[in-house]
């Protein structure tokens, strides 16, 4: 829970005040990240007059029925009521109206009065462009896009007509992870990127062209090229390219195919005059 008095995230090891407290309901991600849910709580202090033992919040309307009731939770050395600002039974919606304590039986008894609220829901949508281009920019096939919708529950006091919203909550943790396409002529200088941040718009993965073996003679002159083949199996190599034929000489090494160890770079081959 994130309080709003520390300005951080606690747990309910530490839940220890000498009033009431306000937290704040958040929801964990990966990498350590959250987000708030904006679903706030008020906290009894556990050791007004010694720890908790059996009590529990007993759950009214603004008409007197009860709703129902909510134990205390345990905490070190005692126990803690978590009471709720908003509250939901049966598909309906309450919002938190006041807290009083009655004396029963000789024993306090905590009841949290709730009034009925309106609730709406409202839908939208975020989207994570990946772009394939070449290191100058220029884009070499369709941009890949992902869309992950986020639910955000609007209330409204049915009394007062007092509206606000609730958190907005995506139906992913994260965006999908992007595999880099085979495109032929290029090279990838990544097989893919790992799962997005959902603050993530955009993206690219970026491609430079093949080498290729440049056939010269005993002067150093360009007899003919030939560019590498793309490794169909991955996008970050080339596959092994045969050398070219040149009319009138043979090869000056006895390999009939290279394998690039770097498929960007081009690299030279000696041709003998027959």
């Amino acid at each position: 829970m994130y309080s709003y008095k520390t300005k951080k995230l606690v747990t309910s090891g530490i839940l220890v005040a000498d009033e009431v407290q306000e937290f704040e309901q958040v929801k964990m991600l990966v990498g350590h990240m959250y987000h708030r849910t904006k679903r706030k709580f008020k906290v009894i202090d556990p050791y007004r007059k010694g720890p908790l033992a059996k009590e529990s919040l007993e759950i009214r309307d603004d008409r007197g029925n009860v709703l129902g009731e909510i134990p205390c939770q345990r905490i070190p050395h005692g126990h803690v009521l978590v009471i709720p600002t908003i509250f939901s039974k049966n598909d309906e919606h309450y919002t938190l109206n006041e807290v009083t304590t009655l004396l029963r039986d000789d024993q306090e008894k905590t009841i949290a009065e709730y009034e009925l609220a309106e609730v709406t829901e409202s839908l939208n949508k975020t989207t994570l462009t990946t772009h394939f281009v070449t290191t100058a920019g220029q884009q070499l096939c369709r941009a890949d896009k992902q869309t992950i919708t986020w639910k955000t529950l609007k209330y409204r006091d049915v009394k007062t007509n007092r509206s606000w919203s609730g958190s907005s909550i995506p139906e992913e943790s994260n965006y999908l992870a992007v595999k880099s396409p085979l495109i032929m002529g290029y090279v990838a200088q990544t097989a893919g990127l790992g799962p997005a941040s959902l603050k993530a718009k955009e993206q690219q993965i970026v491609y430079q062209k093949l080498g290729k073996i440049i056939a010269i003679d005993n002067g150093g002159n360009i007899l003919g090229t030939k560019k590498y083949c793309n490794d169909r199996t991955d996008p970050t190599r080339a596959a092994a390219t045969f050398l070219p034929y040149i009319k009138g000489y043979h090869r000056a090494i006895k390999a009939e195919a290279i394998l690039p160890s770097d498929p960007s770079c081009d690299i030279f081959i000696k041709y003998l005059a027959n």
